[in-house]
């Protein structure tokens, strides 16, 4: 069980990361294409990046072990690792707009653009941080391996 946790909370920390440089980098270009014309740009701080990244991180490996019971995650496919960071990737922001507006299905015309944005980014960052784990996993177990 203490393993389990172990490898969490490592997976999770990948995540953050990788997440922060990439969703800082995203944010720049979102944020001049978005308001080319602004002075005072709509940055997101980058606090809240890397706790979106550990969030989606933690949501990542639930949904693996949960998914992927007693398997090792270096044995799994990358189409199939991709599919769950993806999905668990999305849960976040997901719980998130459904605490913060309960009835957002229903509104999701009025915030459809940011809706499909956030679940975009989300899905997107969360694709890139589990190709860098398991980049991470399988140049470990080859590692492991060979001693």
């Amino acid at each position: 069980m203490l393993r389990k946790v172990r490898a969490a909370l490592i997976i999770t920390a990948i995540w953050v990361l990788f997440w922060t440089p990439y969703a800082v980098g995203l944010n720049q270009i979102l944020a001049d294409i978005l308001f080319p014309n602004s002075i005072d740009g709509p940055y997101t701080p980058v606090s809240v990046w890397a706790i979106w990244g550990a969030l989606c991180g933690l949501a990542f490996t639930i949904v693996l072990a949960l998914a992927e019971r007693g398997r090792a995650v270096g044995s799994l496919s990358t189409a199939r690792v991709l599919g769950w960071a993806a999905l668990g990737s999305v849960l976040v922001p997901v719980i998130y707009w459904t605490v913060s507006d309960p009835l957002w299905p229903g509104s999701a015309s009025v915030y459809s653009e940011t809706i499909l944005l956030t679940l975009g980014i989300s899905v997107l960052l969360g694709i890139v941080c589990a190709v860098m784990t398991l980049g991470f996993v399988r140049v470990g177990s080859n590692r492991s391996g060979a001693a």
